[in-house]
């Protein structure tokens, strides 16, 4: 099998076309977060967070799928978190 192949399947089947106003505001709430923060910064906001738990809730998905939905329609110029991080 083909395991890279199925792993891009299973994200694929989380993309959905929704347009996010979260990514407007992402670096000046990024700037906002790690202000005095001591250690390693921040990479992702609180509301892009909370937006994928959200979704990830309110549709049952899985978490390939939920990186999917991170992948196609938000962060397409930003880092993109693998399941792991979205765990």
């Amino acid at each position: 099998m083909n395991w890279p192949s199925y792993n891009r399947s299973l994200v694929r089947r989380g993309e959905i076309l929704i347009g996010f106003d979260v990514v407007n505001n992402w670096d000046a709430e990024l700037k906002e977060m790690n202000k005095d923060k001591v250690g390693e910064p921040f990479s992702y906001p609180n509301t892009f967070l909370l937006l994928l738990g959200y979704a990830k809730a309110y549709f049952h998905l899985p978490y390939r799928q939920t990186e999917g939905i991170a992948q196609e329609d938000i962060l397409k110029e930003k880092y993109l978190p693998s399941q792991i991080t979205v765990q």
